[in-house]
């Protein structure tokens, strides 16, 4: 007998089956020899094998992302990853090692910051390797995350745009260190990362690829039942409105628009066809590039990779797992399911000053960034009324920005005694189309604290 390992990629718990077909040939001493010239060339021998597996699937992780945008540099975001362990297939041991954080994109990096995880929290895991001889051995890996059963870990990175678009697909791989907490690939290892990557978004790849394939199928369809139904409508009588047309419009200057309109739309027509084909020449469907195109939103692909010690048949063993997060939207093109507009403030969080002389006047720098890419953003700016301070300077205007443009409104915060303040108090107004104006507060805090020099 011989053990091979396969990898399933499942989609929620309980129990699955998994349907498999094994096509394999018979071994023949004739197969191997060369036939004689002349001699007719007998096909080898095909048979298949069919086997149906049932295997239930435990819940093991829970993983969510956000998004904010960084209020210190433009067109950078922090990233938020949450993760939850709640294991319920043993009694004990149902810890779980986070191995590391992977991220592809070719629109941004992703870094660490640094400071988030203590040394006391890294524990060695034990991930399945396979040596020379397609044996899996536990090796010990010493940079690994433990989660323990029901506890909750959320881990905070910078998402970095890049400026160029780059022909290899940035791939960061994010994994732990007793040093510095978090460590990431050197630029000298970037082919190398590429390399790993392309191994660890294998599962990913193919559930893109397979609904682009879906998608183009649902579509060749519907123009398939169009196309019939036009076919059946051209025996039926024509309407009044279509013999009107026709007699209104002359023939020579139809046929004339008619066939340059055919001539400039076949051309239109054939390089687009040549750009599909040279995009499809340049990345295979299930490939690292086509799960991270040239075109298209400013997306990033999440992958967890993790370990864990489960029971199987009377004995522990050590098995491999990933949890993906495809096509997070980091900057939308047109539309946006939250506010459009991205806010940040300049100003300083700690002050002392002397009262007695009169009211604390203290500069904050306002600055608005529209963060579509390709689409304008109108909007109302005010500041809301706040019994414990004021604003001097244009607290209300009307503006618009143009994608990936932003707006300083410089603003003098008037403090009347010692205290800790919350300067957030901006409201942005968006007109949206068909509907009336959408208002939008934002709850992140701007806190100042000032302390009476006298006192």
């Amino acid at each position: 007998t011989v053990d091979v390992p396969i990898a399933i990629r499942t989609s929620g718990g309980g129990r699955q089956d998994f349907y498999m077909l094994f096509r394999y040939e018979l071994w023949s001493n004739k197969s191997n020899t060369v036939p004689p010239s002349g001699s007719s060339v007998v096909p080898p021998r095909h048979r298949w094998a069919r086997k149906l597996l049932s295997v239930p699937v435990y819940p093991s992780i829970t993983m969510s992302a956000s998004l904010m945008p960084s209020y210190s540099n433009k067109g950078e975001h922090i990233l938020s990853v949450e993760l939850m362990n709640y294991r319920s297939d043993r009694d004990s041991e149902l810890e779980i090692y986070l191995n590391k954080i992977c991220v592809a994109s070719r629109h941004f990096e992703i870094r660490q910051l640094l400071g988030q995880v203590n040394s006391g929290d890294l524990s060695q895991s034990f991930i399945s390797a396979q040596d020379g001889n397609n044996n899996l051995n536990p090796v010990v890996s010493p940079s690994s995350l433990k989660i323990g059963w029901q506890e909750r870990v959320t881990l905070h990175y910078l998402v970095v745009p890049i400026e160029a678009a780059n022909r290899l697909v940035t791939f960061s791989n994010l994994s732990f260190s007793n040093g510095s907490g978090m460590v990431s690939d050197s630029a000298l290892s970037k082919i190398r990362s590429h390399r790993y990557g392309a191994q660890v978004t294998d599962f990913m790849c193919r559930e893109r690829a397979h609904e682009v394939f879906i998608s183009t199928l649902q579509s060749h369809r519907l123009e398939k039942e169009i196309l019939v139904a036009e076919q059946e409508k051209e025996g039926q009588p024509r309407h009044v409105s279509q013999i009107r047309r026709e007699k209104t419009s002359l023939p020579e200057q139809g046929s004339n628009v008619l066939s340059s309109s055919a001539a400039s739309g076949g051309q239109h027509q054939s390089q687009i066809v040549s750009n599909s084909v040279s995009s499809l020449v340049a990345a295979h469907p299930t490939s690292l590039a086509s799960l991270c195109p040239h075109r298209g939103g400013s997306n990033i692909n999440i992958i967890c990779c993790w370990s864990a010690v489960v029971g199987n048949e009377c004995r522990d063993v050590t098995i491999k797992g990933q949890h993906h997060l495809r096509d997070l939207l980091v900057r939308p093109l047109n539309k946006s399911k939250g506010c459009p507009l991205a806010l940040t403030a300049k100003y300083k969080s700690n002050l002392s000053h002397n009262f007695d002389n009169g009211p604390l006047d203290e500069a904050v720098e306002i600055t608005i960034c529209n963060r579509l890419i390709e689409t304008e953003v109108e909007f109302e700016f005010a500041i809301i009324d706040n019994s414990e301070f004021d604003f001097v300077g244009t607290t209300s205007f009307h503006c618009s920005l143009t994608g990936g443009d932003e707006i300083s409104v410089p603003l003098q915060a008037r403090i009347y005694a010692g205290g800790v303040y919350n300067l957030q108090s901006v409201r942005l107004t968006v007109p949206k189309a068909g509907s009336t104006a959408v208002p939008y507060l934002f709850p992140l805090q701007w806190t100042m604290i000032v302390e009476d020099s006298v006192a």
